[in-house]
């Protein structure tokens, strides 16, 4: 049976989900082998990401990248990112 969870959106409750903050160590643990979407992200030295609120995770990079049209609006720092070792036969451009 799935939970029924609530989402506060500008001071006002909504059905829908509640994201949680993670670590990037805690992220790794849990979406290993995903392509995660976070909203509300952090920096810590250099810049780099240090933790956010997964919103979308999936093994499949394109159904992610679809459903982040969500977020367009979104006023939090987001990021995008591939967790764990990238699959052998998969090409990387940076």
């Amino acid at each position: 049976m799935k939970q029924e969870v609530v989402k506060i959106e500008r001071n006002k409750f909504e059905k829908g989900e509640l994201f949680m903050y993670l670590t990037m160590e805690e992220i790794k643990e849990k979406y290993d082998g995903e392509w995660v979407f976070m909203i509300n992200c952090k920096e810590g030295k250099n810049h780099r990401t240090v933790g956010g609120e997964v919103v979308l995770h999936s093994e499949r990079r394109d159904k992610v990248v679809r459903e982040m049209e969500k977020y367009k609006n979104e006023l939090s720092r987001t990021y995008i990112t591939y967790v764990g070792d990238i699959p052998e036969g998969v090409s990387v451009i940076l």
